[in-house]
């Protein structure tokens, strides 16, 4: 008896874990399958948004890559982790600027994980 209600507990504990991530991904920042994360906003300006800043995600992401590699070492070189940082809050910046152009949401500030800026998110 003890045993099976302990395997019940585990069972409905995981479920309702694995919900929580199924939420995020329908609705939250990610999109899902029920579009883009900023599908909602201004009609087709998040796609000129996206179009317009392809090449400044990818800058962004390959700095942030380059970062997460220079810190991952056992002994990072902090003037080149500084530049690197202030690189990528410019970034940063340029695109919460670009996407005050196209009257969006910045990064961050709407529904989703890590944002949250309404109080809601998911993780």
């Amino acid at each position: 008896m003890k045993k099976s209600l302990l395997i019940l507990v585990a069972v409905v504990s995981m479920v309702l874990i694995s919900s929580l991530a199924w939420a995020c991904y329908w609705d939250g920042y990610g999109g899902g399958p029920m579009g883009d994360p900023m599908g909602g906003y201004s009609g087709g300006a998040s796609q000129g948004f996206y179009d317009n800043t392809a090449q400044t995600r990818q800058d962004l992401a390959a700095k942030q890559g380059e970062y997460a590699a220079l810190m991952a070492q056992s002994n990072p070189d902090p003037k080149k982790a500084a530049g690197l940082s202030r690189q990528i809050a410019s970034l940063h910046d340029q695109l919460r600027s670009k996407s005050q152009a196209y009257n969006l949401p910045a990064p961050g500030t709407g529904y989703g994980r890590m944002g949250g800026g309404y109080g809601y998110g998911c993780w």
